[in-house]
């Protein structure tokens, strides 16, 4: 229900799909150019994590997607636990195994902060750990 009503598919591909000519300071190109969306989107990795039975995790890695409804299916269809946004790549990761060894290379990545709740359990004084919070775990 969560992925057919609630995820916010176009914020998602709105963010995802900048035009790197436009994205450096002082370029005075147009927001939404030729290059646009198609520019980067396509060419973005995501990863999927899957569990198709309870405890079963399986990890779906060099997934990309041409459109916004093109990830809105893949997501409605796999109902995955979790999703990774990687680098764009030189081609796009789907084509992974039809290109040549070597030949799918970074172009761009974001500075990413992984910070579970977990990571707090040492500094938490409520005595709540893992995943449940309450009022006094920021205090």
């Amino acid at each position: 229900m969560y992925y057919s009503r609630l995820f916010p598919y176009h914020m998602l591909y709105s963010w995802l799909s900048y035009d790197p000519a436009t994205a450096k300071p002082g370029n005075n190109a147009k927001a939404g150019s030729s290059l646009g969306s198609a520019c980067t989107f396509p060419r973005r990795e995501f990863s999927m994590t899957i569990e198709p039975q309870p405890g079963n995790e399986v990890y779906i890695r060099y997934q990309s997607f041409l459109s916004q409804d093109e990830l809105m299916e893949a997501i409605q269809k796999r109902r995955p636990v979790k999703i990774d946004i990687g680098a764009v790549f030189n081609y796009p990761p789907k084509d992974n195994k039809s290109l040549p060894s070597g030949k799918l290379q970074t172009q761009e990545r974001e500075l990413v902060f992984d910070i579970d709740l977990t990571d707090y359990d040492d500094v938490r004084n409520c005595g709540c750990s893992g995943a449940k919070i309450c009022g006094k775990c920021w205090k």
